[in-house]
């Protein structure tokens, strides 16, 4: 018997009428008002089924079902429980809508970095749910920061195929900011509005150690990404906190941005129902840990008292952007050339602010500097993005191997540093890294070197 609970879920879902479509041996119900079905109890397997496909089919289009069909082929009970689960029994529930259930999943399919196909299906299910191309274009801005531009490089390349493919043409051109706008003020503001601790201390575990960490949290995670209003504010916290969870091991990070996401209105339901999702996309461990993260979330939300009017004590005179260009592509060209040029000219037709961002940030803000020759921070890229092992890594992977060798690397100190990361993260992903630098060697006709004796 179903609980109260259970019992009142199910009256919120309307029975769907069955039909049976036979597929690969698989048999799929759709809705079909050829055939009587009042027998289909609340909470039956029929229905239950039968609500699983319907989202499937608002999220999936034409072909909805065929991702299920070829599943079919190998495994009839996983294509039913790919169905049942995430459609039939999270996604179709009434506490989101669905345009923002599908960007909460898009959130949590970049988190990952290796899904592309995926990936690609809920993107085009935003679309098909009533979001549009600047929706998935300003999650990609939000993982700039969380997740950092390999996430961005790889995901924009599904959003460029999108458009094309359903004849949307370049985006609106963004607004420019005037110089000296002060993008450390702007990211202050947006910080202090939402967030519910002050920003100094927020930044206490790490501006003692390195003040320019902090400024560049403030400057770009708040002043150029969070600052931006197409998704609600709530909204942009909620997407935060889904890219946090999927990747785990953020709890700290995570309890803020849910609690920035209640204070800027987002409910409570609201919030379990996104981290719910969490358990379809990246399976329970990571959705059980989210929980009881939000669990002190809401308990702190409840004994919060109301916050006074927010006064910004500490400002900061940011560079200016035509400064920060300049020097990210003199950076760039030193290092990545032609390469890394060509992937920032990849977003011109999309997002091109996003090209701009790589610029004035990855080479502007932090590729310029002089702590580090530019071998050793080229070789240290390789390294991170290597023990990365995501598909996303892949492509800026080959352009940091490239840069370490215009630099003057050699390969045997390419090869070294890929080494280096066997102890850390294991053969297949090192082995995999390997694979890319030979490809890049063998572009270049390099060699490798005679073997000492």
């Amino acid at each position: 018997m179903a609980t109260p609970y259970v019992a009142r879920l199910l009256a919120l879902v309307p029975q769907l009428c069955l039909g049976e479509v036979q597929i690969a041996g698989y048999a799929l119900r759709s809705p079909s008002h050829a055939t009587a079905c009042d027998s289909a109890e609340p909470g039956s397997a029929q229905q239950r089924h039968a609500q699983g496909l319907e989202i499937l089919r608002r999220i999936g289009g034409p072909d909805f079902d065929g991702p299920v069909r070829r599943l079919g082929r190998v495994s009839e009970d996983m294509a039913r429980l790919t169905v049942d689960f995430p459609y039939g029994d999270v996604l179709s529930r009434p506490g989101l809508d669905l345009r923002i259930r599908q960007i909460c999943n898009v959130a949590s399919l970049i988190a990952h970095g290796s899904v592309q196909p995926q990936l690609r299906f809920h993107m085009e299910g935003l679309l098909n749910a009533g979001g549009s191309v600047q929706d998935l274009v300003e999650i990609i801005f939000i993982a700039t920061a969380v997740l950092g531009f390999p996430a961005t490089i790889d995901s924009i390349g599904i959003v460029r195929q999108l458009a094309k493919d359903r004849s949307i043409g370049t985006l609106p051109a963004p607004a420019q900011r005037a110089a000296h706008d002060g993008r450390y003020n702007q990211g202050l503001r947006a910080f202090t509005r939402v967030m519910p601790v002050e920003a100094s201390t927020y930044l206490a575990p790490f501006e003692a150690v390195s003040p320019e960490l902090a400024k560049w949290a403030i400057e770009f995670g708040f002043g150029d990404i969070l600052a931006r209003e197409h998704l609600e504010a709530w909204l942009r916290h909620m997407v935060v906190a889904v890219m946090l969870a999927t990747l785990g091991n953020r709890e700290d990070v995570l309890s803020l941005h849910l609690r920035a996401a209640m204070i800027a209105g987002a409910t409570r339901g609201q919030i379990i129902e996104a981290l719910m999702q969490i358990s379809v996309y990246a399976g329970f461990p990571a959705a059980l840990n989210a929980f009881g993260v939000a669990s002190t979330a809401f308990e702190l939300a409840e004994q919060a008292t109301p916050a006074a009017p927010a006064v910004v004590a500490k400002t900061s005179v940011s560079e200016s952007d035509a400064l920060r260009r300049e020097r990210g592509l003199a950076a760039l060209a030193a290092t990545s050339a032609g390469s890394g040029e060509a992937v920032v000219r990849s977003f011109d037709d999309v997002a091109p602010e996003i090209g701009q961002m790589i610029v004035d940030h990855s080479y502007g803000d932090v590729f310029h500097r002089e702590g580090l020759d530019r071998k050793t921070r080229e070789l240290t890229a390789c390294a991170a993005l290597a023990g990365c092992g995501s598909k996303a890594c892949e492509t800026p992977l080959r352009v940091h191997i490239n840069a370490a060798l215009n630099v003057g690397a050699t390969r045997e100190e390419v090869v070294e540093t890929l080494l280096n990361m066997v102890c850390y993260f294991g053969f297949p992903v090192v082995q995999g890294a390997m694979r890319i630098a030979g490809e890049e060697f063998k572009k270049r006709g390099l060699t490798a070197s005679a073997s000492r004796s």
